[in-house]
């Protein structure tokens, strides 16, 4: 028995390399397979390249309150339709990319297909934008938008809480969960035109710690921005609650809808 598993070892002259690929693996091990796709390998744990090749990323022209692209380039800093017409009450909110194609397969799949794995690939993106846009770093707080327990009791996560935690990670803060709270069991947004869906979420959220707020700027992260009633709605609880500034980031923005 003892013959039969030492000559299952490697030979003296190879066992310097067999140990030396096993601590390689431990310490380095083989990159993961991107979530979306498991062909190629992933990117910073985010998404592989074809993968990402496949986002319509946004770039200026876009609205300067909520972050949608513009069609023409204006002459100076603009306001979209909406936004004109609309009290918001954060201060700027910006998207990755536009919610079409791919991307809305992906958070279809995180949100109503029992995806959680890819709500870390996908909050891996909303790093790489902060990296290129400094301005957003200057956060206090990172605040996802809360769903209601029950919808969270049925999908068994919060999608944006999932998509915040790599980039609370990497500002150095702690995810604040438990600061706003969703009291309200709103119909779903997508099923309703823009009015209703400001009527939707009004006084849909509480503010349950007042005091991690009060004197701090808030960074809000959601999956979608539409017409920002959602995110408008919690930052107006917020700046009641004393914060000084909102701002809203989120993976997709729809366009600029004809009426």
């Amino acid at each position: 028995m003892t013959k039969n598993i030492i000559s299952k070892l490697p030979k003296k002259n190879n066992w310097l390399s067999w140990l030396g690929a096993g601590l390689t693996e431990l310490l380095f091990p083989p990159g993961q397979l991107c979530p979306v796709c498991f062909q190629e390998h992933s990117l910073q744990k985010g998404l592989g390249q074809q993968c990402l090749n496949k986002l319509m990323l946004i770039t200026e022209p876009y609205c300067i309150k909520c972050g949608k692209p513009l069609r023409l380039h204006p002459q100076f800093n603009q306001l979209c339709k909406q936004c004109e017409t609309t009290e918001l009450f954060f201060e700027k909110a910006r998207a990755v990319a536009l919610y079409e194609g791919a991307l809305r397969e992906y958070l279809a799949d995180l949100k109503y297909r029992f995806r959680p794995e890819l709500g870390q690939a996908l909050g891996e993106l909303l790093v790489e934008w902060v990296r290129a846009n400094p301005d957003f770093r200057k956060a206090d707080l990172v605040i996802p938008i809360p769903v209601h327990p029950h919808k969270l009791a049925a999908r068994g996560y919060n999608q944006a809480e999932l998509l915040a935690y790599p980039l609370a990670d990497y500002l150095g803060m702690v995810v604040k969960n438990r600061v706003l709270v969703r009291t309200k069991l709103t119909e779903t947004q997508n099923s309703l035109n823009r009015v209703d869906r400001f009527l939707n979420v009004k006084n849909a959220f509480e503010i349950i710690n007042t005091s991690a707020v009060s004197g701090r700027r808030v960074l809000l992260i959601d999956d979608i921005l539409t017409t920002g009633a959602t995110v408008s709605e919690a930052a107006r609880l917020l700046l009641k609650a004393g914060a000084t500034e909102v701002n809203v980031l989120t993976l997709a923005t729809g366009i600029i809808e004809p009426d």
